[in-house]
């Protein structure tokens, strides 16, 4: 059996207790060390997940002490240290997995990635909802064609999201586009990911309401035209007026549809009956349409089973077993939709990707 893959975790807070425990867990990886400023709370980490650990303040010196000798680094900190830690790991010779997004500034994405291409190291990006079992089954209908070619989406995400919760990352209360840049890029990356093409051009809103507990824009809409002719038409808030959690994608092909009715499960297909359109009442309810199937979908412990899917991937890359799909260019086209979005909201317009791909000196995806 092949030695485990030793890995660094920068980062201890929400998402980095998560990570501490997939990486404790996993056949096939040691967590060998635990950065983080706050000492304690690396401390708690290592006691609940892998009291082998050795703890340290920063990733300098845990890169430094021979005991950790790690062949990868998780960093699970805030966007604006991404830049210095990413390149810090990659000049050590070290795989990185980063949490999104990998950084904040266009620019510095660009330069990471050409860092890692340079030291021939895999730069993961952590876009993990990937591997939910539902959007697998999505990507898998899509790329079959099973139902058809797909023609319209919609994908809508109300959350009351109080960003004062101990157990929530607090940095993004002062962001000006938190929702785009901490939710809705994860949403904009399923809709790449699973349909398999890129976008062609979007147009975006955003706005804040006033008892939102975020400084910035916590709301966005944004119509997308893909490469292929799709629409789809997307709605995310973190600052709805009910506290209960709604998320409803549905993707209509020419044969049915596939509805996700849950954030991290609860799938159904539509097999579309054209006829039926010619009988009964004008306006049908559920009485009188096709009644949805249940898509099967292997069980999900959100945030837990879809981060073991990722760190998979990582590992695959490390021993070399795969090329992985995370990486950071595959990141880049998922941040420019982000940036065409802040584009948009300037212009009030349609911004083409292809565009704004020349004004990077960005080849596509």
């Amino acid at each position: 059996m092949a030695n485990p893959v030793r890995i660094a975790l920068v980062g201890a807070g929400v998402r980095g207790q998560v990570w501490a425990r997939v990486i404790a867990e996993t056949p096939g990886a040691t967590l060998a060390g635990i950065a983080d400023r706050d000492k304690a709370r690396a401390r708690h980490a290592r006691d609940d997940f892998a009291p082998g650990a050795l703890v340290r303040r920063d990733l300098a010196s845990a890169l430094a002490d021979a005991n950790v000798d790690a062949d990868a680094v998780v960093i699970a900190t805030p966007p604006a240290t991404h830049h210095r830690l990413v390149s810090r790991a990659l000049a050590h010779g070290l795989h990185v997995l980063c949490e999104k997004p990998l950084s904040e500034d266009l620019d510095e994405v660009v330069d990471l990635i050409a860092r890692a291409d340079a030291a021939r190291r895999h730069l993961l990006v952590g876009m993990n909802f990937r591997y939910l079992p539902s959007s697998q089954r999505i990507r898998r209908y899509v790329l079959d064609g099973h139902l058809g070619a797909l023609s319209h989406a919609h994908f809508t995400y109300h959350r009351q999201r109080d960003g004062n919760r101990d157990d929530l990352n607090d940095y993004v209360m002062s962001m000006t586009h938190p929702m785009l840049l901490e939710q809705s890029i994860h949403h904009f990356d399923l809709l790449r990911y699973c349909y398999g093409v890129e976008v062609e051009s979007l147009v975006c809103d955003s706005w804040r309401p006033s008892w939102s507990t975020y400084a910035g824009d916590c709301c966005v809409s944004v119509l997308f035209r893909f490469e292929n002719g799709v629409r789809a038409n997307y709605l995310g808030t973190w600052t709805a007026a009910w506290n209960r959690m709604e998320f409803r994608w549905r993707s209509d092909f020419e044969r049915g549809a596939l509805i996700q009715r849950e954030q991290f499960d609860d799938l159904v297909r539509v097999d579309f009956e054209r006829g039926l359109g010619l009988s009964g009442s004008n306006f049908k309810g559920a009485d009188e349409a096709e009644v949805p199937v249940v898509e099967p979908l292997e069980p999900c412990a959100p945030f837990v089973d879809d981060t073991r899917g990722l760190l998979a991937e990582l590992l695959g890359a490390v021993r070399g077993e795969l090329d992985p799909e995370t990486e950071g260019g595959d990141h880049l086209e998922s941040l420019l939709l982000v940036q065409a979005c802040i584009e948009s909201l300037g212009t009030g317009g349609w911004v083409k990707l292809r565009e704004l791909r020349d004004r990077f000196s960005l080849a596509p995806a």
